[in-house]
């Protein structure tokens, strides 16, 4: 039941986000446009933030730290050694 609510909560603060951003990105053209397309390129501009924000915590990571990343990612257990 945790594992609902907190899907839940982060479902409701992305959609919130997203909601803030469309909201700016409509004030930002005079009140214009459709709705939708706001919100899909508020959408856009997050996961766009999010994914480089990511990208550049792997290239400033140190290598034992970005490999352990690396293997978190794709589900391998990193090597314990390789982080100290």
């Amino acid at each position: 039941m945790s594992d609902t609510v907190s899907a839940a909560a982060i479902a409701t603060s992305q959609d919130e986000r997203i909601r803030q951003r469309a909201y700016e990105i409509r004030e930002n053209e005079g009140r214009t446009g459709n709705p939708e397309d706001h919100w899909f390129r508020a959408e856009r501009e997050l996961a766009y933030q999010g994914q480089e924000r990511s990208d550049a915590t792997m290239e400033n990571a140190p290598p034992a730290a970005a490999a352990n990343a690396s293997s978190a990612a794709i589900g391998e257990i990193p090597d314990e050694r390789m982080a100290k």
